[in-house]
């Protein structure tokens, strides 16, 4: 099984609402810890540790590399300072790929499509990412092709259930809107931001609108509208053609 079905095992074995769940996790909602159920969305390393000491499983047992739901994993986790934590998840996630990726025997070298990606550059689907001139280049695949001028990266998760955190956008450059609330790339240049975004152009502002309508507990929107001036600090960069999340090459 997967992260989510296994995470909807636990809860439902558990007794404990969904609300309550999003109420230990710290989520501003009950509909942002359901994503972890329906595979659309993943926790970060902290709260995957949090869910872990919820139902006393292992991290491993969580993203489905072993069915021994309690071993020496928790304990040396706990032991590991931060920065190791994540980085032996980050390897327990790529091990669990590759293990998916061999089970299922698939070989997709010769359909695979390279696309250059632009390295320290970023979208924001949240509240803004540094965007700069100086950029280099990584190699990622996809096995379709798409036409377009400019691969970057998606931070951030203002554009779900449509854009995903770490999927690669691909962007046609057009220095104006053609169709009111479609998705364009945006560069805010004295702030040095960039982002993807829902956007309208009114009278003195360009209208930043996000596609995930989460609320907080509150009842606010957790990306609410972001107005910019209509200025020359303000580009179109170009329109979103397509996103998707890269296809690790196997090479051997």
């Amino acid at each position: 099984m997967e992260f989510h079905e296994i995470l909807k095992e636990l809860r439902k074995n558990s007794g404990i609402t969904q609300v309550q769940m999003a109420q230990k996790l710290n989520l501003a909602s009950q509909g942002a810890y359901r994503k972890y159920e329906t595979g659309e969305g993943f926790p970060h390393l902290e709260r995957l540790l949090l869910i872990s000491k919820i139902f006393n499983v292992s991290v491993s047992y969580l993203l489905g590399e072993t069915n021994i739901k309690n071993n020496e994993i928790n304990e040396i986790m706990e032991k590991l300072n931060y920065p190791r934590q994540e980085k032996t998840v980050r390897y327990a996630k790529k091990l669990l790929i590759e293990q998916n990726q061999e089970n299922k025997v698939i070989h997709l070298n010769n359909s695979l499509i390279p696309y250059e990606v632009e390295e320290e550059q970023a979208l924001s689907a949240g509240y803004g990412e540094g965007y700069t001139q100086e950029y280099g280049k990584e190699i990622v695949y996809w096995n379709q092709q798409i036409k377009h001028d400019r691969a970057i990266i998606i931070r951030g998760n203002s554009m779900e259930p449509d854009y995903h955190y770490g999927q690669i956008a691909l962007i046609s450059y057009q220095n104006y809107i053609d169709v009111p609330g479609g998705i364009y790339a945006v560069d805010d240049i004295e702030r040095g931001l960039a982002y993807i975004k829902s956007v309208y152009m009114e009278d003195e502002h360009i209208r930043l609108v996000s596609l995930n309508d989460e609320e907080d507990f509150e009842g606010n929107r957790l990306f609410p509208d972001i107005l910019l001036p209509r200025n020359e600090n303000i580009r179109i960069i170009g329109k979103v053609v397509d996103a998707f999340t890269p296809i690790e090459k196997d090479f051997l």
